[in-house]
């Protein structure tokens, strides 16, 4: 690891205490968090640890959000941790429903990139024919295209739902695996949060 890279005994630590509150809470630390953490009096103390994390390719943050702190692959790498994806809750096979019941944390180690990637769990019987039944973990990984015929998590003011993208004649909208159910339009305030990628087991592999 070269130098520009290596981190400092306090870099470290920082690191392992995003990692310990995501395991543990659920949620990154905030700047008050870790400044009780590593007994400093400023925030600008920790700002600029995590700001010297992100420049390393460690951590991403996102500015203006209390907790927007996201690990990187090369982060979890450095410490010798498995990646965390977020398992979100409980997404409807069926019509819309409110989005999401809960979160928790789950270890990964697929091949997808795990900050690009997180866990619903599916209610409803309307993707049967897809293979996706009620109660099923599926991991959906985050994209900004979509083709005809993906399975996607689409969410809209209703909450969110699985349903596959159809493109057909000029018209566009999501299609349950199961003949009881209809389709569904795709209005302008649907949002494509990400393709299903498969299934996963309880231990997130």
């Amino acid at each position: 690891m070269d130098t520009i890279r290596r981190l400092t005994k306090r870099q470290k630590q920082v690191l392992k205490l995003i990692y310990t509150s995501i395991n543990s809470s659920g949620y990154p630390p905030t700047l008050a968090d870790l400044r009780e953490e590593l007994d400093v009096v400023s925030n600008q103390g920790v700002l600029g640890i995590l700001i010297l994390l992100e420049n390393k390719g460690y951590i991403k943050r996102e500015e203006g959000t209390a907790r927007g702190i996201k690990i990187l692959e090369k982060g979890y790498q450095y410490i010798a941790k498995k990646p965390l994806i977020p398992h979100l809750g409980i997404t409807a096979a069926g019509p819309y429903r409110d989005a999401f019941e809960n979160l928790e944390w789950k270890e990964w180690s697929g091949t997808q990139m795990a900050d690009k990637v997180f866990i619903v769990k599916i209610a409803g019987d309307s993707m049967i024919g897809a293979g996706y039944k009620d109660g099923d973990n599926v991991l959906i990984q985050e994209a900004k295209e979509f083709r005809n015929g993906d399975i996607i998590l689409a969410r809209d003011n209703d909450g969110t739902t699985i349903k596959r993208l159809i493109h057909n004649n000029g018209k566009i909208y999501l299609k349950p695996e199961n003949p009881s159910y209809s389709n569904i339009p795709i209005y302008p305030d649907t949002r494509l949060l990400g393709k299903v990628v498969g299934k996963i087991s309880g231990d997130g592999n």
